[in-house]
C-alpha cells in the first residue's frame, strides 16, 4: 500500500476524497512537506511557480518517483518538465515517436526514451 494522497488548503491538510481532516497548524510549505514524508502522505504535485498540476480539474501526485495519479487513483502518463516544473503530456501525433512529451505550460518539446540515453 502506498502513500496517502492529501490536499493542502489554509495551513492544513485533507484527504481530497472525503474532506477528512488529517492535520492542521501547518504554517509553511516545508512543514507540510515534512510532515507529509513522516506520515507516508503524498502532497500534489507541483510547477516551478508554486501552481497544482490539474487535469479534468482533479489533482496529480508523483508516487514513486514517475508513477503519476490523479486524486481518484487513474493512473495517468506524465512528465516533468526540466525547464519550468510543468506536466508534460503525451504526443499523440501519427509520425511523432511514442515516448515524445510536451509540456502544457512552456512547451518544451522532448523525448523520453533519448533522454533517458543521454543521461
Amino acid at each position: 500500500m502506498g502513500p496517502t494522497k492529501v490536499v493542502e488548503m489554509s495551513g492544513a491538510l485533507y484527504d481530497p476524497k472525503t474532506g477528512r481532516l488529517i492535520k492542521d497548524q501547518l504554517a509553511t510549505r516545508k512543514e507540510l512537506e515534512e510532515y507529509a514524508i513522516h506520515h507516508s502522505l503524498v502532497l500534489p504535485v507541483l510547477d516551478n511557480s508554486g501552481h497544482s498540476w490539474l487535469i479534468d480539474g482533479k489533482q496529480v501526485y508523483c508516487l514513486e518517483g514517475t508513477r503519476y495519479e490523479t486524486s481518484d487513483d487513474e493512473v495517468v502518463h506524465l512528465g516533468k518538465c526540466r525547464d519550468c516544473g510543468g506536466m508534460c503530456i503525451p504526443i499523440n501525433e501519427p509520425n511523432m515517436e511514442r515516448d515524445c512529451l510536451l509540456c502544457t505550460q512552456c512547451g518544451h518539446e522532448y523525448n523520453v526514451r533519448l533522454e533517458m540515453m543521454e543521461s
